[in-house]
Formats: structure tokens, C-alpha cells, sequence
């Protein structure tokens, strides 16, 4: 072959490489290209805006988010709301422990403002959850029945257990990239949830299910007992006083040390996140920090043991300052070293929870 024909040769062969090239590299992007559509439409596909209300026994909370329901997580909050509906107030006043007519036409109103807010934010469907006063009322069926077929979505009653690892699966979930950052720390974390009317805390235990505290004793369940006890003919405790704040403080150590401690034992050597409207909102918007200790909580709670409910201008003055007390007694008996505060509630659990959908 003359040098001539060869070159011809050579160059028509890196032609044909570099069409080959050309065209694999087209492909592969194509490829790619598609796959990367693929993944995003099958993202789009998984995520869904919901809407979830978590029917306390003194405040019902709305939750309206877009929501992975592939993965299970929150991929974003859009909107939250709550408002104050005294259900355990209401039937702590009654005589035959059940809801009357007032406190389930007040509860209708405000339940149906909240489903309006996240039906106007884009939610398609709405589910709620009701707990510890819902659990305890002789006409909760009743109630239930009533509040559904005016609210056109379904409530489910769930048990004190249940209400307890939604907090805690919700916590974690939220906290995952947070709580290395908030705390500083690998050591184990606790969930501890004070709403109205119950009390959980749960502790995880390596190689084990986590062991589950479900207390009696909360917000309104307590102040109602420092009323019972000290001040039987008022509806609010404050003002406390001092002597009185010290011993709603050593009532609530004392239960604490009696019902809690034989179960979780010292929880000094755990994170500890507090979630509920307590912790969020009424301890941490008293103290005005991200997280809290002792010797915070025992200096507000006698600096705001002497103010009065217009004082204290909350519509939870009641329950606000002997919250203080509560806490501090539990932190006390379970030797807490410091308490972590986040924005949870059963509503977060609900849209992440597919069998409620």
C-alpha cells in the first residue's frame, strides 16, 4: 500500500472513532438526561401537600406541608396555626366528665377556621388526631361524631403510646441534621412531650425498644391540682407566690420521683428535646431561650410568681407559670442538666404517617 493510501486509510478510520465518540457521548447524555427526568418526575410524583391537625387537650395545632410520602419525611412546612380550645378545662369542670354543647360548638368554630386556613394554603385532604382529653371523656364517641360529619374529615382518637412515638419518630426525623448542631453532642436523646392533659418521655434503648413514660400529669391536669390543693375556689392559680411556687415545684419533683424515675432512672448523661406547646412555646417564650436549665426556670418561675393572668398577658396565663413549676420538678427528679425546645406536635407525625391517608 503507497504511503498515500495509508494515510487516506488512517484518517478515514480516526474519523469513523471520533463519529463513534460522538455519537455515544450524545447517547449517554441523552441517557442521562432522561434518567435525570425519570428521577425528577418520580420525585414530583412522591411528594404531596397534606394538611394535619393535632387536636390537644388545651390547644389544637395545624400543620400544612409538602410531604415525601415515598420516603415518609416532610420535605417542607408551608403553614401552621393553632388555637386555644380548653377541652380538658371543660371537662374537668363538668360534673359527669363528658363535652358539652358549648365546648363542642366552640371547638367546631375554631377547627373549622383552621381547616379553611390550609384548604386557602392548597391542602387537598385534611387529617386530624385527638388525645389525652378525648381519651378520658364518657362522650367522646359522641363528640367525635359530631365534630366529623360538620368538619367533613376523619378523627382518630389515639392512645397515650401512640402519641408518646409520634413525638419521639417526629422529633428525630426534624432534628436529624439539628440536634448535633443544637446540642453539641453524640450522646442519646430524649423526647419529653408535655401537652395539656398527658405527659410522655421516651428513652431509647441500645439493642432494645425504647422505654415509654405516659404520665397523667401535664399542663392543666397540674395547675388543676395546685388549685385543688391551695386555691379550690379560683379557675387560675396566680398569682402564685413564692411559697407556693416552691411547692408546686416539690409536688411536682415528688410525683415525678414516684411515677417517672423508677422507670427512666438519671437521664444526666442524655440529650433531651422538649416538644409540645409547653416546652415551645410557654417555657421557652417565658425564659426568651433556645434551650434551658435549672437554675433558668427556678429564677423565672419566682420572678413571675407574682404576677397576676393580666399580668402575664397570655391566653394560657393560667397554665404558664406553675408549666415552670412542673418542669422544673421533673427536671429536678430525673436529674436533667438542660432541656432543648422544638417546634413538634402530632400534627408533623400525622402527614408522615401513610396508614392515616
Amino acid at each position: 500500500m503507497s504511503t498515500g493510501n495509508l494515510l487516506e486509510l488512517t484518517r478515514s478510520r480516526t474519523q469513523i472513532v471520533f463519529f463513534a465518540l460522538t455519537f455515544l457521548l450524545w447517547g449517554c447524555a441523552g441517557l442521562s438526561g432522561n434518567s435525570n427526568q425519570g428521577a425528577e418526575k418520580v420525585s414530583q410524583a412522591c411528594l404531596v401537600k397534606r394538611a394535619a391537625l393535632d387536636i390537644g387537650s388545651g390547644t389544637s395545632k395545624l400543620v400544612v406541608a409538602s410531604v415525601n410520602k415515598c420516603q415518609r419525611t416532610i420535605d417542607h412546612t408551608i403553614f401552621e396555626a393553632h388555637r386555644a380550645i380548653p377541652f380538658k378545662d371543660a371537662l374537668q369542670r363538668s360534673k359527669d366528665n363528658k363535652f358539652n354543647s358549648a365546648i363542642q360548638e366552640k371547638a367546631y368554630r375554631s377547627l373549622v377556621e383552621l381547616a379553611l386556613m390550609a384548604k386557602s394554603q392548597g391542602a387537598k385532604e385534611i387529617r386530624a388526631v385527638a388525645t389525652s382529653a378525648f381519651r378520658t371523656a364518657a362522650n367522646a364517641q359522641e363528640a367525635k361524631n359530631f365534630l366529623e360529619k360538620r368538619l367533613g374529615f376523619p378523627i382518630r382518637i389515639i392512645t397515650q403510646k401512640d402519641e408518646a412515638l409520634f413525638a419521639y419518630n417526629s422529633a428525630l426525623s426534624k432534628a436529624k441534621k439539628k440536634i448535633k448542631t443544637a446540642t453539641k453532642s453524640n450522646r442519646p436523646v430524649v423526647v419529653w412531650d408535655i401537652g395539656g392533659g398527658s405527659m410522655q418521655i421516651v428513652q431509647p434503648q441500645k439493642g432494645h425498644d425504647p422505654k415509654i413514660y405516659l404520665g397523667k400529669l401535664a399542663s392543666v391536669s397540674f395547675k388543676n391540682k395546685i388549685l385543688e390543693k391551695y386555691k379550690s375556689k379560683k379557675r387560675s392559680p396566680n398569682p402564685l407566690g413564692k411559697k407556693l411556687a416552691v411547692n408546686s415545684m416539690n409536688m411536682a419533683r415528688d410525683y415525678a420521683n414516684k411515677t417517672a424515675k423508677p422507670m427512666l432512672g438519671s437521664l444526666k448523661d442524655y440529650e433531651v428535646l422538649g416538644v409540645g406547646g409547653v416546652h415551645y412555646f410557654s417555657i421557652r417564650g417565658q425564659l426568651q431561650k433556645q434551650t434551658y436549665n435549672q437554675n433558668n426556670i427556678l429564677k423565672t418561675l419566682l420572678q413571675r410568681a407574682k404576677l397576676t393572668d393580666k399580668e402575664i398577658g397570655s391566653k394560657y396565663a393560667a397554665t404558664d407559670v406553675t408549666n415552670l413549676a412542673l418542669v422544673l420538678g421533673f427536671m429536678q427528679a430525673l436529674s436533667i442538666q438542660k432541656v432543648t425546645p422544638m417546634k413538634i406536635n402530632m400534627a408533623h407525625g400525622v402527614l408522615t404517617t401513610e396508614e392515616l391517608w
